[in-house]
């Protein structure tokens, strides 16, 4: 299967919900963990080599980069539910190089619950450790539902997913291509030819991504300083910092904060 990497789904920072009446699309990847619940309705789901039809009131999951793809059977109502990585060290860490034996949840009980919290998640108004607290009960019941198998990636076809673990963990570090390259034993060369060749843009680039995505969401605590959160987050300088910050978002990091502060 060739499949697409979502860069759009790169840029959400804390998670995102989304209703659909039906379902269709490529086989695609991100980092983001996606659950879609069915409501009404039934869909064909694929999720890496799993092939599955998925009925009214049941839920699948894809995991960090799962390949995944959904074709509704009907019209309905369908939710997706995407969460940042950022916002779950502890279950990324629980799950982190396994895959779902099978990644559908047909428990009634565990999707009444999940779909509970997911609803919750839609007050605006919720201050984010409220949110934090419903995504756990999310996670957690998932992670007591799935039956996870090890699935560490080894080999040159699996290098896309090393790579990826590999910068999702050393991000805010001094990271380089050179020093990525170094850790996996690979030609710096080959391994920035392999990685634009399959996710159209440079490790840096995504490197980049990570690192903001970490600031922006620093920046929501009052307590800290524009140049705490660009330095924590792995940027080298504050002219880098700003360069990044302007070219993904349009505006300074201070303007960025006084559109989204209420």
């Amino acid at each position: 299967m060739n499949a697409v990497f979502n860069t759009r789904r790169e840029a959400i920072e804390t998670f995102y919900k989304r209703d659909y009446t039906t379902l269709g699309g490529a086989f695609n990847f991100h980092s983001p963990i996606e659950l879609l619940l069915i409501r009404r309705g039934g869909a064909r789901v694929w999720i890496n080599d799993v092939e599955e039809t998925v009925c009214e009131n049941e839920l699948t999951i894809a995991l960090s980069f799962d390949t995944h793809r959904y074709q509704s059977l009907c019209e309905g109502t369908y939710t997706v539910l995407f969460i940042s990585p950022t916002m779950c060290p502890a279950f990324m860490e629980a799950v982190r190089y396994k895959s779902a034996h099978n990644p559908v949840v047909r428990d009634k009980r565990t999707v009444e619950r999940i779909v509970s919290a997911v609803d919750a998640l839609s007050d605006e108004g919720m201050h984010a450790i409220e949110q934090m607290g419903y995504i756990n009960v999310i996670l957690g019941a998932l992670l007591a539902q799935l039956d996870l198998e090890s699935a560490k990636p080894s080999g040159n076809e699996a290098l896309p997913t090393r790579l990826f673990f590999y910068i999702n963990e050393h991000y805010r570090e001094d990271l380089t291509t050179d020093k990525i390259a170094q850790a996996l034993g690979y030609d710096r060369y080959y391994l920035s030819k392999r990685f634009r060749a399959s996710f159209r843009m440079s490790m840096m680039q995504y490197v980049n991504t990570l690192r903001l995505k970490n600031a922006v969401m620093m920046m929501r605590d009052r307590g800290n300083s524009i140049t705490k959160c660009a330095m924590e987050s792995g940027f080298g300088s504050m002219r880098t910092f700003y360069r990044a910050f302007e070219e993904e978002f349009g505006c300074s990091p201070l303007e960025y904060l006084k559109s989204n502060r209420r």
